[in-house]
């Protein structure tokens, strides 16, 4: 069962040429099978020179940040490096707000993921918190409902943030196997109290963002969830560090996931 890396994690950590080369180097000495998007090209490597240097540390990517409003360059991009999967941007604000807002935006996505289900490409959607709203004028629905039901299954598949669903009260083990036929890639990052905060009332409970295993997600079913809807990547992400270091908190995170979760 590989496990990817979302680049998100390590961006404070790459701003040069010599700091991707380290930053691909530790990943694949800590046994990463890939990672997100890539983060050379920003650097100034080449589609090639990024390509050579994800063999020689043994990843690759496994989807691709691109532009979907503009599929042929999208897809062009996204088949150099292997993948037939775009990542897409979040729902506009102005669409979050109600469940036609939803439905909008379910048709906009729908039209923009034609050119590309066509071609066998898929855009992917990732979550955050706002997805789980429940609206009234559907008895309870969630947004996360609305855009299952009413996106294409040829064109849009999903990667369910494990985080946000839970701050957002959902649980992602449910939601997960509400997926099964439309998601690959699931983000494993785990939901904490923050401990340190003088804070800790009821209504105003700090979460913070902490390594796979150091917060309270109930990790066993949520990857009992995984096995069985055929999830392909376990890609870790973890927006912010406590202490700082990226590398350490991810180094954490993937070993718990191979010794305490069994992903091998």
């Amino acid at each position: 069962m590989p496990i990817g890396l979302a680049p998100w994690s390590i961006r404070h950590h790459v701003h040069s040429k010599a700091h991707v080369e380290d930053a691909y180097k530790k990943l694949g000495e800590m046994g990463f099978n890939g990672l997100e998007g890539g983060i050379a090209r920003g650097q100034g490597f080449t589609i090639d020179e990024e390509k050579e240097l994800l063999a020689k540390n043994n990843l690759v990517l496994l989807d691709m940040y691109a532009d979907a409003e503009k599929p042929d360059e999208a897809m062009k991009l996204a088949e150099a490096y292997g993948t037939k999967t775009i990542c897409v941007g979040n729902m506009p604000v102005n669409m979050w707000m109600s469940s036609d807002g939803f439905k909008a935006y379910c048709e906009k996505l729908n039209k923009t993921a034609k050119p590309f289900a066509d071609a066998g490409f898929k855009l992917s959607y990732h979550n955050h918190s706002q997805e789980f709203r429940n609206f009234a004028d559907l008895n309870g629905k969630a947004g996360y409902e609305i855009l299952i039901e009413e996106t294409d299954p040829k064109g849009v598949v999903f990667c369910l943030d494990t985080f946000w669903a839970a701050a957002a009260g959902a649980d992602p083990a449910y939601w997960l196997r509400r997926l099964k036929g439309r998601t690959e890639i699931v983000h494993f990052k785990d939901l904490a109290i923050n401990e340190r905060s003088d804070d800790l009332g009821v209504g105003s409970i700090p979460w913070r963002f902490a390594e796979v295993g150091q917060g309270n997600l109930n990790w066993q079913a949520i990857v009992e969830a995984c096995r069985e809807i055929g999830i392909v990547w376990y890609c870790i992400e973890q927006d912010l560090h406590r202490d700082g270091n990226a590398f350490e908190s991810i180094k954490k995170s993937i070993g718990f996931m191979r010794n305490e979760l069994g992903i091998k």
